[in-house]
């Protein structure tokens, strides 16, 4: 069992302990269960593209077919009150994903220390505060739109981290600013295909920080991360291009750039949202740039506008996904004979697929209708088109991976009920 696994278990028999409290004389100690549960229907109808929430599902809709586990989502939060100081929170949320197991289903586990007032201290499991939509981005009821704009939320699926973190307040002209600095590690696998035959593991060892400043209607934000990735994934494609290098010199440099161990990405991100109870606006915009070829570096924006009339809001978003790096044809060496001249040729073609296929490209345009028909609960309509670009579907399984790479375009329709408890 690592260290973060032992933190975490020593966290739950913490929040466990909690029930012990409840009977104790002891009135300050008080605690607070809550949840959250979303129950969503969604249809693709492009043949090819599986559409996903975002890139850590295994399945999705595709040629009209209607999926219910892309948007249906189960969260319980365990909050106790030990005194004004001490307090800890356990959350655990229950979705599609590629693992599902109790350590995954572990959203937050953090204990929150108050040394002052204005001052607090955070650790164990923790949201990873580097979005607008950090601490309740599945939560969806807090949420205009059915899910997060998925040309931005969809690839950059941090959800947690395990570590530290320190937010400062400070109360500035009638308005709140918030400064916090955070140090953790993340772990997270990725599939890489429809089958779930193939995924990609990436662990993350950062730190960044947030600035977050509201006034009124007004909510401004900016943070940075910076992480490096501490491990290698096994890749038949590395190995046959280190045997290919006493023919093809240019492969070793190729087979290096599928390394992830010890290179950087770097992520900025900018954010505002201004609502008066009748219109509504946010905006990100968002940038990671990556040392790994096999981790392409994007540009994300979203815009949303929406407009509440008695219980009914009507919103409109438009959004883009754009990879930092061209699309890459890699031509084999010539001049040797076959069957050889063949073998280098579709080593040639696998090595400009694996990295076209990190790439995302793409926008999107969408409509929907929000209806708070009762307390805590809320019916979503929504209807998207997205435009995928030729050597752009990151965000996308493939049915068939063979499938030619050409621009394609997927319209997806979605329900969703939410309800806070």
């Amino acid at each position: 069992m690592s260290l973060y696994q032992k933190s975490l278990a020593g966290l739950l028999a913490l929040f466990l302990s909690g029930n012990i409290a409840l009977a104790s004389d002891d009135s300050t100690i008080t605690n607070h269960f809550s949840g959250f549960a979303s129950i969503g229907l969604v249809t693709n109808d492009n043949p090819n593209l599986v559409f996903r929430r975002d890139v850590i599902q295994t399945d999705g809709p595709y040629d009209g077919r209607v999926d219910w586990r892309n948007d249906s989502i189960l969260g319980l939060q365990w909050q106790t009150q030990w005194s004004y100081q001490l307090e800890t929170t356990a959350q655990f949320v229950i979705k599609d994903r590629l693992e599902n197991n109790l350590n995954n289903a572990l959203e937050w586990g953090f204990l929150r220390y108050r040394p002052t007032d204005g001052l607090d201290i955070r650790v164990g499991r923790m949201s990873t505060d580097i979005f607008m939509l950090s601490d309740y981005r599945q939560v969806g009821y807090a949420l205009p739109w059915v899910r997060p704009p998925i040309d931005t939320y969809g690839l950059l699926s941090f959800y947690h981290f395990d570590g530290i973190d320190v937010n400062k307040r400070f109360d500035i002209n009638e308005g709140t600013l918030n400064i916090k600095a955070f140090y953790g590690r993340s772990d997270q696998k990725y599939p890489l295909d429809h089958n779930n035959s193939v995924d990609y593991r990436l662990i993350f060892q950062g730190a960044g920080t947030s600035i977050n400043w509201e006034k009124d209607e007004w909510k401004l934000r900016y943070s940075y991360a910076t992480v490096k990735v501490t491990n290698n994934n096994a890749n038949p494609l590395i190995d046959a291009l280190l045997a290919a290098t006493p023919y093809w010199p240019a492969a070793a440099s190729y087979a290096e750039s599928f390394y992830t161990k010890s290179k950087h990405l770097n992520y900025n991100q900018i954010g505002m949202i201004y609502d008066n109870n009748m219109w509504s606006v946010q905006t990100e915009a968002t940038q990671l740039n990556s040392e790994a070829g096999a981790i392409s570096g994007t540009r994300h924006f979203y815009l949303s506008v929406g407009r509440r009339i008695d219980d009914v809001t009507l919103y409109a978003v438009t959004g883009y996904v754009r990879s930092l790096r061209d699309s890459l044809r890699i031509d084999a060496p010539a001049g040797y004979p076959p069957p050889l001249s063949q073998q280098l040729e579709l080593l040639a073609n696998a090595t400009a697929q694996a990295f076209n296929g990190s790439r995302s490209n793409q926008h999107s345009m969408t409509l929907g209708l929000r209806w708070d028909f009762t307390s805590k609960m809320a019916l979503k309509l929504q209807a998207e088109r997205i435009n995928v670009d030729r050597d752009g579907s990151a965000l996308w399984l493939k049915v068939n991976p063979n499938h030619p790479s050409t621009n394609q375009t997927a319209n997806v329709l979605s329900i969703s009920m939410d309800v806070l408890f």
